[in-house]
């Protein structure tokens, strides 16, 4: 049964910080994050970047919970049938050190995790692309505690699917933006075989093309008139829209970038707390917060 507008929850947002370095995790819980996520070694969705040790995320989950913040770990790559026995290892290992949630896509490893590591919380990653309520709604019957929702989704349908499913609900708020479905995209896969599900994409939409005149295999000195990055998305910002994304029934708002630097971490996550730490304020403390918060950004 739905709810009415009426009863739609207004939770206490998470700010979710991405870590991609020891650096940046430590910046992202300094600055104000209530949680950070990071990278299952050798399965998530980010295989391009430096992997973290087993011994560093013991480290990073024990020292993030010691200062009441919360730990999830992304291990949100499709597994191969000769990666099981890996992937059940580092489970294994996961459920030593209890992270706050696994955020994962494959759906053999959530039939994993149910029947031999039932402590472990599972998340549903952005790459399983929910859209609706009936999918959110599916995700949390099999065991997922949040729904990572598709990044493509306005802000009204958001809002519907809080009113039919009662799921916690996390959206991205501020980063990189795919030029496909939330990731399921085979650009990078034609360019190197590099697939974007396996966590190898090398953003091919980021580069600059030209038009080529029909029957040209290559421009002219001077030709390109119409070129440019013809597949790049513009990045998303998200930080006006927060009383809105709050009403909507918004548990997490996270943060895109465990490839980026320190600085972007540290400015992104700074900007988002102080607006997040004005939600109540006078409407004039609200906008010279925003403004201040937009210079960070």
């Amino acid at each position: 049964m739905s709810k009415k507008p009426s009863e739609i929850a207004c939770p206490k947002m998470e700010l979710l910080a991405p870590a991609g370095s020891l650096p940046a995790f430590e910046t992202a819980l300094r600055e104000g994050a209530d949680a950070v996520y990071v990278g299952a070694p050798g399965f998530n969705a980010r295989a391009l970047a430096r992997d973290f040790s087993l011994a560093e995320l013991a480290a990073m989950a024990s020292h993030a919970q010691s200062q009441g913040k919360r730990f999830y770990v992304a291990m949100n790559s499709l597994v191969k049938e000769h990666e099981v026995g890996a992937a059940v290892e580092t489970l294994a290992f996961l459920a030593g050190i209890k992270p706050d949630a696994l955020i994962i896509q494959d759906w053999g490893l959530l039939a994993i995790m149910r029947r031999f590591f039932p402590q472990l919380k599972a998340h549903a990653s952005t790459l399983m692309t929910v859209n609706n309520s009936a999918i959110a709604r599916h995700c949390q019957q099999q065991g997922f505690e949040r729904v990572v929702l598709a990044r493509e989704l306005s802000l009204e349908e958001i809002g519907a699917i809080h009113q039919q499913c009662p799921v916690d609900l996390e959206i991205f708020i501020h980063g990189a933006m795919c030029f496909s479905y939330s990731g399921l995209c085979r650009f990078s896969s034609l360019h190197g075989g590099k697939s974007s599900l396996r966590g190898q994409c090398v953003q091919p939409c980021r580069r600059r093309y030209d038009w080529l005149p029909s029957g040209k295999r290559q421009l002219a000195s001077g030709a390109g008139k119409g070129s440019g990055y013809l597949f790049s998305m513009n990045d998303l910002c998200g930080i006006e829209q927060l009383a809105g994304l709050r009403h909507a029934g918004v548990t997490s708002l996270k943060i895109e970038g465990r490839l980026k630097s320190v600085e972007y971490v540290r400015n992104t996550v700074k900007a988002y707390r102080l607006v997040l730490n004005a939600r109540d304020a006078s409407a004039g403390e609200q906008a010279r917060t925003l403004a201040e918060a937009q210079r960070y950004l």
